[in-house]
C-alpha cells in the first residue's frame, strides 16, 4: 500500500540532500552543500513572500496611474542570491583566501553573488525532487 505519509515531498525536502561543489570545468572540489528540496516549506514561503511583495509593488503602482516598473539589475540579483540561500541548510569546505567561512544566510548571500556557479547548482540541486524521495512503502 502506497502511504501518502511516508512519501510526502515537503517533509523529505526539509530534510535535505548534501552534494559536492563542481567547478565550472567540471573537476570536483572538497565543499560540500546541504539544502532543502523547492517544496520544503521554508522555501514555499520565501516565494510566497516575494510573490506578495511584487503583487503589492504592482498595485502602489496602479494606485499612483502608472505601471509597475521591472527590477534592476541589482534587485534581481539580489533575489536569485536570496532565493538560493534560503535553501541551504548548512556547508563544510568553503573558504575564501585559505580562511574557512561559517554558513549563514549573509554569507550565503554574498558568495551566491560573487561566484554565480555555485548559486546554479544550488538551484539545481534542490529543484531535482529524486534528492529527496524517501522509503517507497
Amino acid at each position: 500500500m502506497f502511504d501518502l505519509k511516508k512519501n510526502d515531498p515537503a517533509k523529505a525536502a526539509e530534510v535535505g540532500y548534501t552534494f559536492t561543489v563542481v567547478l565550472p570545468d567540471g573537476s570536483e572540489t572538497d565543499a560540500k552543500i546541504t539544502v532543502r528540496g523547492a517544496n520544503s516549506a521554508v522555501v514555499k514561503n520565501y516565494s510566497r513572500r516575494i510573490y506578495q511583495e511584487f503583487k503589492q509593488r504592482e498595485q502602489q503602482a496602479k494606485r499612483r496611474g502608472r505601471e509597475p516598473e521591472d527590477l534592476t539589475l541589482e534587485e534581481a540579483e539580489k533575489l536569485s542570491a536570496e532565493a538560493a540561500a534560503v535553501r541551504v541548510i548548512a556547508w563544510e569546505g568553503i573558504a575564501e583566501d585559505g580562511k574557512e567561512i561559517k554558513f549563514s544566510e549573509t554569507e550565503a548571500e554574498r558568495i551566491f553573488k560573487e561566484y554565480p556557479f555555485i548559486r546554479e547548482q544550488v538551484m539545481t540541486e534542490s529543484d531535482n525532487v529524486f534528492n529527496f524521495r524517501t522509503g517507497r512503502d
